[in-house]
């Protein structure tokens, strides 16, 4: 983004600067509305897989269906770099990257934007413990511990090739979501059932 100018952005797209600059007042302007892009693939990515183990749920218990709905969409934090890299980057600029790449008031403009994404997960926690599967502790402190533990831990997936499978993303990923479900109150047959039943919706989608 540093080196981002918007001469530059408008000479690559063949277009006047003046024109670019008719929709965009800024180059950080143009950020903003590529992260909220962003954004809504994430949020379209979400509601699909919930539906999907939602579906493949119907019959089993309600503790097992509240946790499956947990793992499936915190699962997509970690996913979203290899089944979105773009996408993926972008939100990653905005939620972890040391320096700030927005002003306050775009950070506001983006963290209102993300506030949706972060209210399924949200409800998917406190639903989680109106069932008693997970504790009463705010559910909203649970999302972010949650969204930045697999979040950094996404950043790790650089070094799989040198890892045996035990530490690779992946499998640190779920072992990551059960060891904090169950430090919230989930009960170990309870997490091992909603992982088999988010491989089986998946394993159906694929199919």
């Amino acid at each position: 983004l540093e080196a981002l100018t918007i001469p530059r952005l408008a000479k690559h797209m063949q277009a006047s600067v003046g024109g670019l600059y008719r929709y965009f007042p800024s180059k950080e302007a143009i950020f903003v509305a590529l992260q909220k892009r962003a954004i809504d693939r994430f949020q379209d990515l979400q509601r699909r897989e919930m539906k999907r183990v939602a579906e493949e749920a119907e019959g089993a218990p309600p503790h097992v269906q509240a946790i499956g709905q947990i793992v499936v969409i915190f699962s997509l934090v970690v996913e979203l770099a290899q089944r979105a890299p773009i996408e993926h980057a972008l939100l990653d600029a905005f939620l972890s990257a040391p320096a700030p790449t927005l002003s306050d008031e775009q950070a506001l403009d983006i963290n209102a934007y993300l506030s949706p994404v972060l209210d399924i997960c949200c409800g998917a926690l406190e639903h989680a413990s109106e069932l008693g599967a997970l504790d009463e502790s705010d559910a909203m402190v649970k999302t972010h511990l949650l969204w930045a533990s697999l979040h950094g831990l996404s950043h790790f997936r650089k070094r799989d090739r040198i890892q045996p499978s035990t530490l690779k993303v992946d499998a640190l990923s779920g072992t990551l979501l059960e060891t904090l479900m169950r430090g919230w109150g989930a009960q170990s047959d309870v997490v091992e059932e909603a992982f088999r039943l988010v491989e089986r919706a998946r394993a159906c989608a694929s199919g």
